[in-house]
């Protein structure tokens, strides 16, 4: 995006890519520094120093040390929507910014507003900016992985958040970028592009199961079953989506690693009937 540039849509904030512009030198489960996580660096049109611009209207919550990237969180003010076309708050990590006392004065950005600098602080090579987003609310951090990798907690691929309006792309790194104008907005209810006759009703929640042995599906109910992984009482899923279908009813969220889960929450299609979970 561009400085002080507005991208809005049915009432909300569109989530910009927050250069002006992309040029991705590591991009998710990069096997640098990004094993394992949905990650971005970003370096600008060439080897300097470019800024940073807030992908939304939004405000500071923690940063960290120089020895750790000088990592600046920042959590929406307001629920944005995401180039996913869900809605939802919305929370961002930048690193490498070399000084960040500033932001720590000003604490509250409006979208397209510039607050930082790619940078080398910590362990980097080459001025960039480390950028993650999540969907929700702030909740700590960092999280860390099999491979020993620090990444934000729920974050999830950048292509399935930010819009491309006034960026220009040297490198996307493959993804599936978007434009403002390729989103579907928040319509109350979706066909799903697979499989007929199914209608999603896009609805952000929690699903805490209370049973084991939940599958996972890949996209829709009809999808490939995930071997080897399923939910168990006790654990939770953040759902995008919900849908009655072939006899259960179903919840849809992001995975990390890419595309959609789809999980059965209970064993009749009849709303309140035979739960699989408890919902927040």
């Amino acid at each position: 995006m561009k400085k002080n540039q507005k991208i809005t849509k049915d009432g909300y904030e569109l989530i910009g890519f927050p250069m002006e512009t992309m040029n991705i030198t590591q991009g998710n489960n990069g096997q640098l520094s990004h094993k394992g996580v949905n990650a971005l660096d970003i370096a600008g049109k060439d080897t300097g120093i470019e800024p940073t611009y807030a992908p939304v209207s939004m405000h500071l919550v923690a940063t960290d040390s120089y020895a750790n990237g000088n990592a600046v969180f920042m959590e929406s003010d307001k629920k944005v929507m995401f180039a996913d076309g869900t809605i939802d708050y919305a929370t961002f990590m930048f690193l490498h910014d070399n000084y960040i006392a500033d932001i720590a004065q000003v604490k509250k950005f409006a979208q397209g507003q510039e607050f930082g600098d790619e940078g080398t602080a910590g362990y980097a090579t080459g001025n960039h900016c480390h950028f993650e987003v999540a969907k929700g609310k702030f909740k700590h951090m960092y999280d860390r992985n099999g491979y020993g990798t620090y990444y934000l907690p729920g974050s999830i691929s950048a292509d399935k958040a930010c819009v491309i309006d006034g960026t220009t792309v040297k490198n996307g790194n493959g993804m599936a970028w978007k434009k403002s104008d390729q989103i579907g907005g928040s319509q109350p209810t979706t066909k799903d592009p697979y499989t007929t006759n199914l209608k999603w009703i896009q609805e952000n929640g929690t699903a805490t199961f209370t049973r084991d042995k939940i599958r996972i599906h890949k996209d829709t109910p009809d999808g490939e079953v995930i071997g080897g992984v399923t939910y168990k009482s006790g654990q939770s899923v953040r759902y995008i989506a919900k849908c009655a279908y072939k006899g259960h009813r179903w919840v849809k969220y992001v995975r990390q690693s890419g595309g959609y889960g789809v999980v059965a929450v209970s064993g009749s299609e009849v709303h309140g009937k035979d739960p699989w979970a408890t919902f927040k």
